[in-house]
């Protein structure tokens, strides 16, 4: 069961609740970010900081879970459609605070297509030239409609924006909430992808069919929130 029509008012409350610290915690924490799930929830729930934890880690964590807010809130209107904009802007929701606090720990821009050419350590993917992210992001858009897509199709978006990797940084957090974004307009449970899966996950994004099993396993794990 992976539809969101199954689940009763109560529990799809439930499930967006919880989701929203575990998706927030292990996103970041798959990126290197150094606060427990504990520390997380604590910082969500009642603003309490991590102590001896860097700043700029914990207003990213910040930033990233008012993106999820504004991915949910979005995403509930079946006309809404994911385009360019959206995603600019959920990159600037996540890390803009941190940009004011502490600027010579965020990549630049946010909100904005990086301007250099990028490679994935130890992958052996050509990403896009810098002068043809733009254009990449819109055949992509184009050919997946945000309201209109399977669980397969969830997944070979997700490997095909990770070899565009349009930002200076932050690109897997975004494509993270894209695919929360798209599982919701499409009646899916959106996968929570965990830290303590993050090889089995990198090792998946280089195959549409490995992802899509790997995506299933996690729409489980979102599905374990739920008492």
């Amino acid at each position: 069961m992976y539809k969101l029509d199954k689940l009763t008012l109560k529990q799809r409350e439930e499930l967006f609740r919880n989701l929203r610290i575990s998706i927030t915690h292990h996103s970041n924490a798959i990126e290197g970010t150094t606060l427990s799930f504990g520390e997380t929830k604590e910082l969500l729930e009642f603003g309490r900081t991590a102590s001896h934890k860097p700043l700029v880690e914990q207003l990213v964590i910040l930033g990233f879970a008012k993106a999820y807010d504004v991915t949910v809130r979005e995403s509930t209107n079946p006309n809404n459609i994911i385009d360019s904009s959206f995603i600019k802007d959920i990159h600037a929701i996540m890390f803009e605070d941190a940009l004011k606090v502490a600027p010579q720990f965020v990549s630049k821009p946010i909100g904005a297509y990086r301007l250099d050419e990028r490679y994935i350590k130890g992958v052996d993917i050509k990403l896009s030239l810098p002068n043809m992210v733009s254009n990449d992001i819109e055949n992509l858009l184009y050919r997946f409609k945000s309201n209109s897509m399977s669980l397969e199709d969830i997944a070979q978006f997700h490997i095909l924006f990770e070899t565009i990797h349009p930002f200076a940084d932050g690109n897997g957090r975004v494509e993270r909430l894209l695919m929360a974004y798209q599982s919701i307009q499409n009646n899916i449970v959106p996968p929570l992808i965990k830290n303590e899966s993050r090889d089995e996950y990198l090792k998946a994004i280089d195959d549409k069919n490995d992802l899509y099993k790997f995506l299933q396993e996690s729409i489980n794990k979102s599905l374990e929130l739920i008492d």
